[in-house]
């Protein structure tokens, strides 16, 4: 396997467990489907060095951070099956929301998307 294969893999096999740890509920039985999800752009969601902005992870909110514009779209879609309350931030989670007509809340940036959640 070539190496910029395996660090590929190894870059794309972090992003999924911190997507598993980012909105994960606490497993102690109670509620452990948050109703509310946030869809935010990965780079909206950047805390100038920092990759999550901290943030997304003290909120109940589930949380999707989609790098591209089809991952916008598979989530914004999986929620709203779900029966998610959507939230989405950024150019390609607000675009992805409008092409599937899902009726997210539309926020203008992270800050906006965390105020948006707490209602």
């Amino acid at each position: 396997m070539e190496l910029g294969t395996q660090i590929t893999a190894a870059i794309a096999a972090v992003a999924v467990a911190a997507g598993g740890v980012v909105g994960a509920s606490s497993g102690d039985g109670s509620d452990a489907s948050p109703r509310t999800a946030l869809v935010i752009d990965a780079a909206t969601a950047r805390d100038g060095r920092d990759l999550v902005d901290p943030r997304l992870q003290a909120g109940d909110a589930e949380v999707r951070l989609p790098r591209t514009a089809a991952e916008a779209r598979t989530n914004v879609r999986y929620l709203a099956e779900l029966g998610r309350r959507v939230v989405v931030a950024g150019p390609k989670a607000t675009a992805a929301a409008a092409s599937t007509g899902v009726a997210a809340v539309k926020a203008r940036d992270l800050s906006d998307a965390l105020a948006a959640a707490r209602r």
